[in-house]
């Protein structure tokens, strides 16, 4: 009992201490976060381009003669333009030349899409222009593992394509021979529309699908030009070949329109009204305004009534970690990050007390594959780095998508129609975030040893949110006082909806009149360059099984069934492709041979992958050979410079010839004391459902691996935080001796506006508590 009663004289500490108090302190001043304004003058080799230097490359191309760049007033899809440009990183032995041996700094240089639609026949070539403080050559980058330059018909779908599209083709050609059609069957059309308009969706077919790589085809469905678009289709979509580079020559294939296939817009016109046989259909423009079921504005009995504003986080004592330019100190961690405009956002040079973890943490392509019964919805199939993902994380609402008081950091770009760069504000936020999670704790109430010790669980993360048409994707990289390191990907935003007919029914559920929400496969790929004690590295697996011993001890003896693992060492690139089997559980550890605790275990980083789910599609069938990555979840690779991505921004339409083919990575190359890149795939089929209404929430959508320590410290790291909160007795043992809050140093004074801890305990609790 008495054991019982110490326990509580403990916990009636800890209670009492967080009641209500009078006194309140006032905010402190904000220190720590962004320390620098402006670019650097000298950019460290992993920070992205800067605006000065997009400047400098963008007029130097324009003295180029065989680049024959147009000027943003002319370019047309029969000239020269820049898509866009990023930094082409130097190679890795350079850079860890000059960040671990004082060696010189590797040149930077940039890699530039140009659309040459200039020649003949009209191409796409990527160039390496350097160097950047002063570039004096652009040359054609010469990859082993890419194609340079690629056919025209594959370059990623671009603004100038889509205006094109709308002027020449939805407007010169739909509108016009059908457009009385559109406005009998659903009230709007493409022009002279007035309130009730009509716009688009795209679906590229991939080249795959023609077995031509010179083939550009995609489908577009007529749309409701309302918030939000996607959510009003109609049954109405034209098939149009888009291979010329005049689009005065651009042509309707083929028409669907109400379950029906037509072979041309004058086929379809005659049958409309000369086939009592076919359907048609009758739908009233969408109307509702702000109460719009897809538009994003509160509806219904707003809560809490009255009104009162969510819970924030503070930083009592301003901010813990510091940003200089593109480096970042936090506790035990300095790392820097980027954004590429092609594959998003990324963390370099990732050190925990001074040791390199990861030489590369990125993000390096997403895909969502959709189905249905319609022809468009059965080929959008979307590689998403085409859209440009960095370029679409930009302006993150401060107390929504991070926390009001994070840090921003703008991104500088250059694309389509510009003489110069533009900058993409608040691109990233960074910021700490107490998770409302003790990173670890215990309460022990034996009498003569009763104590509390814990921690809450704070982490440093860096996010950006990137937007592609519907789906809004949140990426997090979080750095944990335990040394361990999170991905993270969250999808949310507006679900691909199809016009219902009876079709759609095995693809998805209808969730509105008209609406069919389709199931689809989200699958992200991350490249996690590891460098554990070295760049001579090996990739283990520790699988667990079960085996019968015998109990010999008992009489008579028996047998007993228990758990045991087996260390196997992967040997070959081939080797080390991982397939998850739920009946043959594993760890997955990363570690140099030559550097062993003292009891000769490796010292190890473990890779724990969550949220997997299997790609279902037959291989090298129709479109899945542009994502080979995504047949497994994990993949092992020898590092090389040649191999920057999984995949490549062409992969919307390059399916019969793929520019990047991730399969041609993997080989029968060993991987052990070799420079290990690992390529992590996670993914989540989503079958819509009306909760999905307006767009979707994130809970459940939260899919993340983990590059955990493993034997690689003597004892958790974050036992050096100053966060670690511990109470006794002030006497051992003697319960009625008041309780001692130790807290490292940290003020015991309330948070920004609260009360502090000794206003809280000063008139009940003076002769109780004792603070260090």
């Amino acid at each position: 009992m008495m054991r019982f009663l110490a326990a509580g004289c403990l916990l009636l500490a800890i209670a009492q201490v967080s009641n209500g108090a009078k006194n309140k302190i006032p905010c402190p001043p904000e220190v720590g976060g962004l320390l620098t304004d402006g670019e650097p003058d000298t950019p460290s080799p992993f920070h992205d381009v800067t605006a000065a230097e997009y400047q400098r490359v963008y007029d130097f191309l324009m003295t180029q003669d065989e680049v024959n760049l147009a000027s943003p007033d002319t370019q047309d899809l029969n000239t020269a333009t820049i898509f866009t440009a990023d930094l082409l990183l130097p190679a890795k032995k350079d850079v860890l030349s000059f960040l671990d041996n004082q060696g010189a700094q590797p040149v930077r240089e940039a890699r530039v899409m140009v659309f040459r639609g200039d020649k003949t026949p009209p191409l796409v070539e990527e160039y390496r222009v350097g160097p950047l403080d002063n570039p004096t050559y652009a040359d054609l980058i010469v990859n082993s593992q890419r194609k340079n330059p690629v056919p025209f018909s594959v370059r990623p779908l671009n603004h100038r394509e889509f205006d094109a599209m709308m002027e020449h083709v939805l407007i010169g050609l739909v509108d016009a021979q059908v457009g009385d059609i559109l406005m009998e069957s659903y009230g709007a059309r493409y022009a002279n529309c007035g309130d009730n308009c009509l716009y688009y969706n795209v679906a590229a077919m991939g080249t795959a699908f023609f077995g031509d790589i010179n083939v550009r085809k995609s489908w577009f469905v007529a749309l409701y030009d309302v918030e939000f678009l996607i959510l009003h289709p109609t049954d109405f979509s034209v098939l149009i070949d888009m291979s010329s580079t005049d689009p005065s020559q651009w042509t309707v294939d083929r028409v669907w329109y109400a379950g029906t296939f037509f072979d041309s817009l004058a086929d379809f016109k005659d049958r409309y009204y000369n086939d009592p046989t076919i359907n048609k259909t009758r739908v009233t423009p969408p109307e509702g305004g702000r109460s719009l079921f897809s538009s994003l504005n509160v509806r219904g009995d707003a809560v809490p009534t009255p009104p009162q504003r969510p819970p924030v986080q503070i930083e009592p004592d301003g901010k813990r970690y510091s940003i200089e330019h593109r480096h970042v100190t936090y506790m035990h961690w300095d790392f820097d990050f980027r954004l590429s405009p092609y594959t998003g956002p990324a963390v370099m040079d990732v050190r925990f007390q001074g040791d390199r973890i990861a030489y590369e943490l990125g993000l390096s392509e997403i895909s969502v594959f959709y189905t249905g019964g319609g022809p468009m919805q059965q080929v959008m199939n979307y590689v998403d780095s085409g859209a440009l993902l960095g370029i679409q994380s930009r302006s993150l609402v401060p107390g929504a998508d991070c926390p009001e008081g994070a840090t921003y950091i703008d991104l500088p770009f250059l694309g389509e129609f510009q003489d110069g760069p533009t900058n993409n504000p608040r691109a990233m936020c960074v910021f700490e975030q107490n998770t409302g999670d003790p990173l670890r704790r215990h309460l022990t109430w034996r009498w003569k040893g009763a104590f509390y010790g814990g921690i809450a669980d704070s982490v440093l993360v860096v996010r950006s949110a990137m937007t592609i048409f519907n789906y809004d994707y949140v990426i997090d990289f979080k750095f944990y006082q335990s040394g361990a390191m999170e991905a993270k990907a969250i999808s949310t935003g507006y679900i691909m909806g199809s016009f219902y007919n009876s079709g759609e029914d095995p693809y998805g559920w209808v969730l509105r009149d008209n609406l069919s929400g389709n199931l689809h496969h989200h699958m992200f790929n991350f490249k996690a360059d590891l460098d554990i004690a070295g760049t001579s590295n090996r990739y283990e697996t520790l699988a667990f099984t079960a085996e019968d011993i015998e109990l010999s001890y008992l009489d008579p003896p028996i047998q007993y069934n228990q758990l045991r693992f087996e260390r196997s060492l992967r040997e070959t690139e081939e080797g080390s492709l991982f397939h998850y089997d739920f009946q043959k559980p594993a760890y997955h550890i990363v570690h140099n041979d030559q550097n062993k605790t003292a009891f000769g275990v490796p010292r190890a980083y473990r890779i724990h992958m969550g949220a997997m789910s299997p790609q279902l599609l037959r291989h090298d069938h129709n479109h899945e050979g542009s994502i080979p990555w995504a047949r497994q979840q994990l993949a092992v690779t020898v590092h090389k410079d040649e191999e920057w991505s999984s995949s490549s921004p062409f992969g919307m339409f390059d399916s019969e010839d793929p520019t990047v083919d991730f399969a041609k990575y993997i080989s029968d190359e060993s991987i052990v004391d070799q420079d290990l890149v690992f390529w992590v795939t996670m993914g989540t089929h989503h079958l819509p459902h009306t909760e999905d209404l307006p767009i979707t929430p994130t809970p459940g959508g939260h899919l993340s691996f983990f590059l955990l320590p493993y034997n690689y410290f003597p004892e958790c790291p974050s036992s050096s935080s100053r966060d670690h909160i511990r109470l006794e007795f002030a006497k051992p043992g003697d319960g009625s001796s008041g309780v001692k809050v130790t807290r490292n140093g940290n003020t015991n004074k309330g948070m920004c506006g609260k009360p502090s801890l000794k206003d809280l305990v000063k008139a009940d609790f003076e002769d109780f508590l004792v603070f260090e």
